[in-house]
């Protein structure tokens, strides 16, 4: 059996965030509507659904609305690069880089929608 996974983002404005994360981790848009956007790199998926359309749709696909208690990781290997990346496209930086006890280095930003980002360099070291 094969399966997979993909992230869905309810954004308030589809075309600045498709343009975000499509610069961001540098990947082709895949499909492309009015309504929601796909974008896809590696075999990871990476859907945007514009929030003003959630109760129209909810009618034709009940989908639960969730708390907002998740956030999106990204792992890298090279943070003070991504950093900068995130930094020039507008994303407010909530936590700088920083090492932590088992040596990996993370940061925390904000997506523009406020989504979380957490941002990861593992320890090269324990590789």
């Amino acid at each position: 059996m094969k399966t997979s996974v993909h992230t869905v983002l309810r954004v308030s404005t589809l075309e600045r965030s498709l343009d975000f994360y499509a610069r961001l981790f540098d990947i082709k848009i895949r499909v492309r509507t009015d309504e929601w956007a796909e974008l896809e790199a590696g075999g990871t998926k990476l859907l945007l659904l514009k929030k003003e359309n959630e109760e129209l749709r909810n009618k034709v696909i009940p989908i639960p609305s969730f708390p907002p208690s998740c956030y999106l990781g990204v792992d890298t290997d090279d943070l003070d690069t991504f950093h900068s990346r995130l930094v020039s496209l507008g994303a407010r930086c909530i936590q700088a880089p920083i090492k932590q006890k088992n040596g990996d280095r993370t940061a925390i930003y904000a997506d523009p929608d406020g989504l979380a980002l957490q941002v990861t360099e593992f320890d090269k070291c324990e590789v």
